[in-house]
């Protein structure tokens, strides 16, 4: 059986034709999965039907933008097949592309790599074929070669694979410039190589956008392209390989630099290729040095200006000045609400000045990357009058001298976008819309789905009102009237986008601006977990422990998961961490094993003390960042399905899913008796978050969600996505 994997996003256009195009192979196609990568054109949808008239296996896998090597991975790691394909979703493959390649297995004993030739077509040029030559029968040999240019680039839709003995081969995640071949490099490391000349591939090449590839941040990405590569001496390439690799790229970055005028990074990127020997002493990167200097010299008396790739609106060019607006103080962050508001303000950050402005009184001036933080409200301060007398439920307290600070602070920074968390500050929306050109709402959570998910929580045997009289249905009043006075919306999932427009009612574009890894962690490699000295295992649970959710689940921690678990493993320890508990939780310290952790001013420690991360949450909304965060840091994960919904993570492969407590408590038990198991699946996990919700992801998607079409190279003081100089 061939599995074939598609990453899409926005590829509505094109997915249909490459579906169809995989037709006369039907009978080889065990399953076609199509990874939609938060496409917001109903990408999905035209697949689907797609593979129904040409009566093909699909089945769609929700991405949340982490792009495309995130999305292969993320097909790699559900693929059943014996045989791997991938193939991109603006492409086609020749009648019977798949059986030649499968066919040129079969007849080179031994192989494990299928490699066909490839129609390139382009706008500007004439149709060229690619025969791929010179495979030789030592695979390191072959990798080198691949990676020197000796060998034709292997296309996506070009190659067929066996499965079996590399699965654990996946592509980069922090780079979305060359992660190709860093993983068919790593392949070539594997798998002996059968070739044939038949055409199997129409590859439609769009210059433009790979011209732009190269020209986003290409500083940072070259930093990131780099440490990619030098993780691939593991696989045993050589680093004179590697290293001829970083320059080659590196130039090929500086000629685009170089033809938009863009002379001072271009002389910065140079500095990589003028390391390697053998680009040192190139008339290539003499010409590109002198023609620097002549271009600089230019731009000194005023001619030869930089070419601007930005197709924003004119109004909303880079800089972008931007004013994070929430209820608690998102820095320094723990919880859920504070980690996802200090993510969007680093990754607006990347676009320009941010300020964080927070109601209740701040905890710092100047966050640790040069955002500034403002509270509303000071310490001690009367509390005056409220904003709103008759609030929705969930409906912050807002005092009126916020507001009054809020609009000097606006009229002082002049913000050209301000994000406002959630409907719980609506009452902030009317007073800014005159104030600020793009108005976005951070819905976290769409509230009142989950305000009906806790309804049905509650004991049964009360009296049934209409639903425009329940909570659930006054709260859903209030996302309708505030969606109709921002510019755009923000969710965490596709799942919530569906939710809230099923219920919103209104033409407001609704972008998926997904959970990340918290404070940009992105570890080079997997941590270690633990040793046994605090107990085994120890159990963590992190979340705001005022939130009702949270304060429910913790107490089935404590009082029914754990005492199941201390049964068997009896050393079994819960550490309960976050923002203000309520007195439920405080009580929940005198139980045996239980320890609470009131307003950790880090997690990274109570991180390094666990063994496995427990979920138990019966409602919920958007993703769960603690979730992401114990991933990130190598730490397995039990949940219930619902904790687990929207992040796309398989049951078994990525994550444990249990419903109720006793199957719950099993689940831990199981996995903490099988290390083995616990390896595995934590290591899945590390892999699957690090590609979908790194920082390369998030500034993508804010930028997305604040419709800005900005090249990124042009970002003030020429900052990395992660928010740190590289």
């Amino acid at each position: 059986m061939i599995s074939v994997i598609i990453p899409a996003r926005d590829a509505a256009d094109t997915i249909g034709t490459t579906i169809a195009s995989l037709a006369a192979d039907r009978a080889l196609i065990g399953e076609i999965l199509v990874v939609d990568d938060a496409s917001r054109d109903g990408t999905a949808e035209v697949a689907a039907r797609a593979a129904e008239r040409a009566r093909l296996p699909l089945r769609v896998i929700p991405g949340i933008g982490g792009g495309a090597g995130a999305a292969r991975n993320a097909g790699l790691s559900r693929a059943a097949g014996e045989h791997v394909f991938f193939l991109d979703a603006d492409d086609e493959v020749f009648a019977g592309a798949v059986g030649r390649l499968l066919q040129a297995l079969s007849e080179k004993p031994g192989a494990g790599l299928a490699v066909g030739s490839v129609l390139r077509r382009t706008a500007r040029r004439p149709d060229k074929l690619k025969v791929p030559d010179g495979y030789g029968a030592d695979p390191r040999g072959n990798a080198r070669r691949y990676l020197r240019n000796e060998l034709l680039p292997i296309a996506m839709g070009s190659a067929l694979f066996i499965a079996a003995g590399v699965r654990d081969i996946r592509f980069p995640t922090t780079v979305t410039l060359d992660e190709d071949s860093c993983y068919w490099a790593a392949l070539l490391m594997r798998l002996p190589v059968a070739v044939t000349t038949a055409p199997v591939l129409l590859y439609h090449l769009d210059e433009d956008r790979m011209e732009g590839r190269l020209l986003q941040a290409p500083r940072p990405e070259l930093v990131r392209l780099s440490a990619a590569l030098g993780r691939l001496a593991a696989t045993g390439i050589g680093r004179d390989a590697l290293q001829w690799r970083k320059a080659w790229v590196s130039l090929r970055i500086a000629r685009m630099l170089i033809r938009h005028r863009r002379y001072r990074e271009a002389r910065s990127i140079l500095r990589m290729a003028g390391a390697h020997p053998l680009f040192r002493r190139s008339w290539k990167l003499r010409e590109y040095r002198a023609r620097i200097a002549a271009g600089e010299s230019g731009q000194g008396l005023g001619f030869l200006r930089p070419e601007r790739r930005g197709r924003g609106p004119p109004d909303l060019q880079r800089p972008v000045r931007t004013l994070v607006l929430t209820h608690d103080p998102a820095f320094p962050p723990t919880s859920g609400a504070d980690l996802r508001n200090h993510q969007n303000a680093r990754a607006a950050a990347l676009l320009g000045p941010v300020t964080l402005a927070s109601i209740r009184p701040a905890e710092a001036s100047v966050a640790e990357d040069g955002i500034a933080i403002v509270g509303l409200t000071e310490p001690g301060e009367p509390r005056g009058r409220s904003l709103v007398h008759w609030r929705a439920p969930g409906e912050k307290r807002i005092p009126r001298v916020a507001l009054r600070r809020l609009e000097e602070l606006v009229r002082r920074t002049r913000p050209e976008v301000v994000i406002v968390e959630g409907v719980a500050l609506s009452a902030l929306l009317s007073p800014l819309r005159p104030l600020v050109r793009l108005l976005v709402l951070d819905m976290h959570n769409v509230e009142s789905d989950l305000r009906g998910q806790m309804r049905r929580e509650e004991p049964a045997g009360r009296v049934p009102m209409p639903r425009r009289w329940r909570a659930e249905g006054r709260i859903e009043r209030e996302e309708r009237r505030a969606l109709r006075l921002v510019d755009r919306a923000w969710v965490c999932s596709g799942v919530d986008r569906a939710r809230l427009q099923r219920i919103a009612g209104t033409a407001t574009p609704i972008d998926v601006v997904m959970n990340g890894i918290p404070r940009g962690m992105v570890p080079t490699a997997i941590p270690d977990l633990p040793g046994r000295a605090d107990g085994w295992p120890v159990l963590l649970f992190v979340g705001h422990l005022g939130y009702p959710p949270n304060v429910a689940a913790g107490a089935r921690l404590a009082g029914h998961i754990l005492p199941e678990v201390r049964k068997v493993l009896p050393g079994a320890r819960l550490i309960l961490a976050g923002r203000y508990p309520k007195p439920r939780i405080r009580e929940l310290a005198g139980l045996p094993g239980v320890e609470v952790v009131e307003n950790p001013p880090d997690v990274a420690p109570l991180l390094a003390r666990a063994h496995v991360s427990v979920v138990p949450l019966a409602t919920a909304g958007g993703t769960r960042i603690k979730i992401i965060e114990a991933m990130a840091a190598g730490i397995p994960v039990v949940a219930t399905p619902l904790a687990a919904e929207g992040l796309g993570l398989v049951d078994g492969t990525d994550i444990l899913l249990a419903g109720s407590d006793e199957a719950f408590a099993r689940a831990v038990i199981d996995l903490c008796s099988n290390p083995s198991r616990m390896e595995v699946l934590r290591r899945h996990a590390w892999e699957s978050v690090l590609g979908s919700c790194g920082a390369s992801a998030i500034a993508g998607a804010v930028r997305r969600g604040m419709d800005l079409a900005i090249e990124e190279g042009q970002a003030p003081d020429d900052r990395s996505a992660d928010g740190r100089g590289s």
